[in-house]
């Protein structure tokens, strides 16, 4: 009988193979009494330790360098940081002095302590942090007590990679080659390990508590990297099942990489504007422009998280500026700065909070701070002179906010303008929708905005009271919810009906099987990881507007999820097969999204 295992999707894609389990932990650490005459001998192994480290760092820095992104290789930067932090090495050297114990012993105490500092944060991406200071205790005691990296392979045979963890330092020893998934008890879907995961292309799920217990060596099992689910002793029929949607896997890119610089029009003429998220220059830069509309999301908020200290308004208008100049005249639409809940800035005190997520987070703290929105909005417009840009302000729940930034932004155009400062005066406007509430207030909004675009992640997780990284409740977390359609399909009635475009920049924007959905409710932008573009933009060819409407209706009319995603599977799968045809005309077929 199959066994399912549910954890979080960190990386998407399918991976069938062996699970092989891979134990991070040294399981004996050699433990003495120091002397009084060997403390300093015992210190200065410290510093051959991290000569070590500091060399294996560097060398899978080296490595991953042509296999991932400049940005994601920066992963490697934050560990140097902590494995040169003075205060970490302090630390380590008082704990021998006063404990006279080895070197060993004293880096387990003093990563523990740090440890149980960073876990107790109730911020998802602080407690993360703890795993870039737990990997580099890790490598420190595996330099001293071990010779040589050893890169681990399953004997050349494919495996899925099964451990308490994937750390940074994990992706130096893997055998790329065959490793085909990673699962995972601990770990979050931004730690450093997912992201390079998904980097590298490999399927990942985390989170799924007693993995190691659960799971037998060497046993078959099915990674569903999109579903967040792990298939344990599989039938027949489902491995067939993920089989072929494994071939189709293999067959979508070729397909795909014929129509990626078609139009993104319906088989009707029906035009979308399919965008890309970013969050960095760098991300732009890396962008295959030619394929895509524009930046419908730029995250800001990442290059303040980046840095020691705000950025000044000069950098962030070099920032910005650079962003606009790559992208050539298509729109670049710049999120206001959006820290807080589980995007601190380590260099900004923030309160303490019961529910961060709820609490004082986007266009909030910017108002309470509007030296901080002065800042951003000021370096936004200088930048919008040389293209296309939008600013579009988060987690808005009032009229009277997004008058507030109106007014500051008027104030902005207009002192520029006194200064013979260079700006666009038709820049954009808009707000995203990501609160319930604004489902009720957006007529009230929509006159004083140029657009709207919805935050789906959020958006969801709040109507359905469901933390999607929560493993008890993540399962709960579905946005073919009918609730959750029928508040989509308002939005954009309601957006329409004003004459202002609504967008999608959530993950649903890139989940192909949402698209005949979202397109039948009128939505017509739709901005997501560019990754997920191609599906996206080869089924909006596969059906007609009138068609996505009538599937738009029945998946209004229906009153549970599972009859949603019934009906998806039964409407879109026929048409998506065929669009897959191989070059020897036999289709190669995906599930819908189980």
């Amino acid at each position: 009988m199959t066994r399912r295992l549910k954890g979080i999707a960190a990386a998407p894609g399918i991976a069938i193979a062996p699970v092989v389990h891979f134990h991070t932990t040294l399981d004996q650490i050699p433990m003495w009494k120091v002397e009084d005459d060997r403390v300093e001998a015992e210190k200065a192994r410290l510093l051959g330790a991290v000569t070590s480290v500091t060399e294996n760092l560097s060398s899978i820095q080296q490595e991953l360098a042509g296999a991932i992104g400049k940005q994601d290789v920066r992963i490697y930067d934050a560990q140097m940081a902590i494995l040169h932090d003075e205060t970490f090495l302090k630390e380590i050297e008082g704990e021998i002095e006063q404990h006279k114990c080895n070197l060993e012993v004293a880096l387990q105490r003093v990563v523990a302590r740090y440890e149980s500092v960073f876990e107790q944060m109730e911020n998802a991406a602080m407690r993360e942090r703890a795993a870039d200071l737990r990997d580099i205790g890790r490598q420190l005691v595996g330099a001293l007590v071990t010779t040589g990296r050893q890169i681990y392979t399953a004997n050349g045979a494919d495996y899925l990679f099964a451990a308490d963890e994937f750390l940074p330092s994990d992706a130096g020893i893997l055998d790329r080659e065959h490793i085909r998934g990673i699962v995972t008890a601990h770990g979050g879907k931004y730690s450093h390990g997912a992201i390079l995961a998904r980097s590298l292309g490999i399927p990942a799920i985390v989170g799924i508590d007693k993995v190691m217990q659960e799971t037998s060596n060497g046993a078959l099992a099915i990674l569903d990297g999109d579903a967040g689910v792990v298939l344990l002793d599989p039938k027949p029929e489902e491995l067939a099942d993920y089989e072929r949607r494994l071939q189709e896997q293999r067959s979508v890119e070729s397909r795909i990489a014929e129509l990626r610089f078609q139009p993104s029009v319906t088989p009707d003429g029906t035009k979308v504007r399919l965008m890309a998220n970013a969050e960095s220059v760098q991300d732009v830069a890396r962008l295959e422009l030619g394929t895509m509309a524009g930046i419908g999301l730029f995250r800001t908020e990442f290059a303040f998280m980046e840095r020691r200290q705000f950025p000044t308004e000069e950098e962030q208008v070099s920032m910005y500026r650079r962003a606009v100049e790559i992208a050539d005249g298509k729109p670049v639409t710049f999120r206001a700065l959006d820290v807080g809940g589980d995007k601190p800035l380590g260099y900004f005190k923030m309160p303490d909070e019961r529910n961060p997520v709820l609490g004082w987070r986007g266009i909030r703290l910017c108002l309470d701070w509007p030296d901080i929105l002065y800042t951003q909005l000021r370096a936004i417009l200088q930048a919008s002179a040389e293209g296309h840009v939008r600013i579009m302000l988060p987690m808005v729940t009032t009229r009277s906010e997004v008058v507030r930034c109106r007014e500051v932004l008027d104030q902005l155009t207009a002192d520029l303008r006194a200064n013979n400062v260079p700006f666009d005066p038709r820049i954009e406007f808009g707000v995203m929708v990501e609160v319930p509430v604004m489902v009720s207030v957006l007529p009230e909004i929509l006159p004083v905005v140029d657009f709207v675009s919805v935050g789906t992640n959020d958006l969801v997780q709040y109507l359905l009271a469901v933390d999607r990284d929560n493993q008890r409740v993540a399962k709960m977390y579905d946005p073919f919810h009918p609730g959750v359609l029928r508040v989509l399909a308002q939005i954009a009635e309601m957006a329409s009906e004003a004459g202002k475009s609504a967008s999608i920049c959530g993950e649903i924007a890139g989940d192909h099987w949402f698209t005949p959905v979202l397109l039948g409710l009128g939505y017509r932008e739709l901005s997501m990881a560019p990754v997920f573009l191609p599906r996206v933009k080869l089924m909006l060819r596969s059906f007609s507007l009138e068609e996505c409407r009538v599937i738009a209706r029945r998946a209004l009319s229906l009153h549970s999820t599972s009859a949603v995603r019934k009906m998806i599977h039964s409407e879109v799968l026929p048409r998506w097969s065929e669009q897959l045809r191989g070059s020897d005309g036999s289709p190669a077929e995906e599930g819908a999204p189980s």
